[in-house]
Order: C-alpha cells, then sequence, then structure tokens
C-alpha cells in the first residue's frame, strides 16, 4: 500500500514539474505565425529549408523531436509531419520553450517577445553570436522582431 502511494506522489510530483515549464501564449503563436508564414499562406521558406505554418527547420525538428523524447511524448518524422499544420504548431510551440529556457539561462533573465522571436528566426547559436541583442540581427529578424513585439505590446510580458 504504501509503495503504491509512494508511486502516485512520485508521478504528480513530475507532472507538476512540467506543468510549470514555460510555454508560450496563444497569442505569441499566432504573432510567430503570421510573421513566419502570413497565417500559413507561404509554407515553404529559406528556399526550402524551413516549412510549414511555423516555418521550421529539419535541424530545429530534430531538436524538439529528442526533447519530446526525454519527456516520453510522441515524436513524429519531419518529411511526414512538417505540413500537418497542429503538428507544426505543436512543434514551433515545444521550440519556444526549448528556446526560452536556454535564453533565460544565458540572460539571466526571461527573454522579451523581440530576444525570443529572434532565437527562433535565427537559432540560438547565430542569436549569440549577435551577443543576444536585437541591434545586431539582420534587418529582417530585427523588422520581424519589431513586428511581433509591437503586435503583443499592449500584453504584458507574462502572456508571452
Amino acid at each position: 500500500m504504501n509503495y503504491r502511494l509512494l508511486l502516485i506522489s512520485v508521478l504528480a510530483c513530475s507532472v507538476v514539474a512540467e506543468a510549470t515549464e514555460w510555454r508560450p501564449s496563444e497569442d505569441f503563436l499566432r504573432a510567430v505565425k503570421f510573421v513566419e508564414s502570413s497565417n500559413g499562406l507561404f509554407k515553404v521558406g529559406d528556399n526550402g529549408q524551413s516549412l510549414g505554418d511555423f516555418q521550421l527547420s529539419e535541424a530545429a525538428w530534430l531538436d524538439v523531436s529528442e526533447w519530446r523524447k526525454a519527456r516520453r511524448l510522441k515524436t513524429y518524422e519531419y518529411d511526414k509531419a512538417v505540413f500537418h499544420s497542429f503538428i507544426n504548431r505543436v512543434y514551433a510551440s515545444n521550440y519556444l520553450t526549448i528556446l526560452h529556457a536556454e535564453l533565460s539561462r544565458r540572460l539571466g533573465r526571461a527573454p522579451d517577445h523581440g530576444e525570443l522571436y529572434a532565437a527562433y528566426n535565427m537559432g540560438i547559436a547565430m542569436f549569440a553570436d549577435c551577443k543576444f541583442s536585437l541591434s545586431r540581427v539582420n534587418a529582417v529578424t530585427r523588422s520581424k522582431a519589431e513586428q511581433i513585439s509591437a503586435m503583443l505590446s499592449p500584453k504584458t510580458s507574462a502572456s508571452l
């Protein structure tokens, strides 16, 4: 009996711990989809290197798949699922969660909308090369980061 109670307690704690992991808001996801693919009108970007409503690269997809495997979540093959709108959205959300955690660790604070988008658009390594500064990123990424920030400006950072 005590073993079952202990097992239930451990499982409950792991669910609570996972539930506290940061996740992007629906508003933030809508904004990313809007600037990445004009709300799904253009599902191929970067000369075919980024695909789907959220313009995910295969490298980002593979990172998300590893993250999902570690959490015992179902994974999907890029070639077979990247154009599936729901799965593409889930993977984009997961990728933003990964980036938020990494940026928070590296910056010592939660990233703002623009910073998180820049890391999403460029990748964390390229954004790091820019010293995590929006003023140092390319003009297209900076413009889209500013557009996202403006779209979400009436909202608080907590709604990210």
